[in-house]
């Protein structure tokens, strides 16, 4: 009786295996689509809304600023437009992004392994906290690893079968992720890597049996072959356009990333515990995050076991499957994160090490994960997949602005009055919700700063000096995301009121 279930079961599933990844990608589209204006836009993301309300000159003129190609913003805008730019039809951009890029790297697992290592790794990045915050942020990130998830299918598509249409499209899509982050720029270098590894591990050394012969054959797979001069031909011509504007972005030298620390060797096992288990959301990712914590369990533990599972892993994998494979994964996920590593770590000036830049790796990782899975039994994948689903439930859980998409709804009953922002962060979130129009900043810490030239910000800005503008405008309305409960040498609260609260947006004004 136990056969004749097991065989019926074998039957089931030799039948609708195929359709697995429609059901995942159900999940995926539950994971990314739900709780998309659940909390407020942070900076970035206030950045990215008040951007596509600019009319299309503009646009490219803030982005410009803030050092980013534009091929993000010109699409996103025309997206965005159908929903009058509204914080959900913002971010659903991006999960749409974070939908196709579960579907590509089941391709391209599959293309590179098989099947059943697509299925597990597309489980693991439709439950992955990293991924799914990361497709329901307004920026550019999952439309990025989208991109770079379909070249590499491609191009592994165009290894296996030398044809040269696929190293076109290989091309092709890269060039579009050089110009969704420059991120993509240094990815297009990996796949280099990729080709070189590729080719010398499927030498016959056998064949080869004098120095000079093996010299041959060696220099013969690092020489690039007309097929990868085609693929990056086309990248550059898609690239051309913008190459102007790269080349004065890379002048700049990173001067707008000042707030990423130096990166150590450490941080590449930090950054893996973050892909798996997440960051925390919202103003928190501002800067350089830090993992979500997990309750009763140490960053360090995590970072132990993570290491040596990897390690072990590695070895595995390595003695089971075909070593090109393997070490082109390896290359594609760890050989990414150690050349941003190296550019953080010999120039001081230029300091990219942030897990967000890094997101393309994560779903190399799930790949690898997916690879590991696979070799096990159906019940140890079922036990290590409730363990990690467990983990991840033991996430801390943190507060988040909401107050924006709230007060938003209210907005008749302040038609008449001024509103002022005491912070140039807190100013740009306000700009994309209400416009500049009604603004005007008063820096709570230092008055005499002036962010005009902040790219979000802009020379439109209207701003006092004077703290008595505030207390003698009787239109007035002081906008906060704190309690003004502490005074300063710049700010007194006597006089000062609660009149409203939206969640943790607090509304005051002072008192005649």
């Amino acid at each position: 009786m136990l056969q004749k279930c097991k065989g019926e079961l074998k039957k089931i599933h030799a039948q609708y295996q195929r359709h697995y990844i429609w059901l995942i990608l159900a999940v995926a589209v539950f994971n990314r689509f739900t709780g998309l204006v659940r909390r407020d836009f942070w900076y970035d993301e206030a950045f990215t809304g008040v951007a596509v309300k600019e009319d299309f000159r503009n646009m490219i003129r803030m982005i410009i600023n803030d050092v980013h190609p534009p091929l993000y913003y010109a699409t996103l805008k025309v997206f965005s437009s159908f929903f009058d730019y509204s914080v959900f039809g913002i971010r659903l951009f991006s999960a749409i992004f974070g939908v196709a890029a579960v579907w590509a790297l089941y391709l391209l697992a599959k293309e590179l392994f098989s099947r059943k290592v697509g299925l597990y790794a597309a489980i693991v990045a439709t439950i992955s906290p990293f991924a799914i915050q990361y497709s329901q942020e307004a920026r550019m990130y999952t439309m990025l690893v989208f991109l770079i998830l379909i070249s590499a299918y491609f191009f592994v598509k165009g290894l296996q079968t030398k044809e040269k249409k696929y190293f076109a499209l290989w091309g092709f899509f890269t060039g579009l992720s050089m110009l969704t982050h420059y991120m993509g720029v240094i990815f297009a270098t990996v796949h280099y890597g990729v080709f070189v590894a590729w080719g010398i591990l499927s030498i016959n050394w056998d064949q080869a049996k004098s120095f000079s012969q093996q010299l041959r054959a060696l220099v013969g797979k690092i020489w690039p072959t007309k097929e990868i001069f085609l693929g990056y031909c086309v990248t550059f011509l898609v690239f051309l356009p913008w190459l102007k504007m790269f080349l004065h972005h890379i002048s700049i030298k990173g001067n707008n990333l000042s707030w990423v620390k130096p990166a150590s060797f450490g941080d590449i096992v930090v950054n893996i515990q973050m892909f798996l288990f997440g960051t925390p959301l919202g103003e928190m990712s501002s800067g350089m995050p830090q993992p979500n914590e997990l309750v009763g369990i140490s960053h360090l533990s995590i970072r132990m076991v993570l290491a040596m599972m990897f390690g072990i892993g590695i070895v595995y994998l390595m003695r089971k499957e075909k070593k090109r494979k393997v070490v082109s994964l390896l290359i594609f996920s760890i050989g990414f994160m150690f050349i941003i590593y190296g550019l953080s770590a010999t120039m001081p000036d230029q300091q990219y090490f942030v897990a967000r830049y890094l997101l393309p790796a994560a779903y190399f990782i799930f790949i690898f994960i997916g690879l590991w899975l696979s070799r096990l039994r159906t019940w140890i994948v079922i036990v290590v997949m409730a363990l990690y689903l467990g983990l991840i439930s033991l996430t801390v859980p943190l507060a988040n602005s909401k107050g924006y998409n709230e007060m938003i709804l209210h907005m008749d009953k302040y038609k008449d009055n001024n509103f002022y922002i005491l912070n140039a962060f807190d100013y740009v979130i306000t700009k994309y919700y209400l416009g500049a129009n009604r603004l005007t900043l008063y820096n709570y810490d230092w008055p005499q700063y002036n962010p005009a030239y902040w790219a979000a910000v802009g020379p439109e800005l209207k701003r006092t000096e004077d703290y008595e503008d505030l207390r003698n405008d009787p239109k007035a309305l002081i906008i906060s995301n704190k309690a003004l409960n502490r005074d300063n040498q710049y700010f007194s609260t006597q006089g000062l009121v609660l009149v409203d609260k939206y969640s943790n947006i607090l509304i005051y004004k002072f008192e005649k």
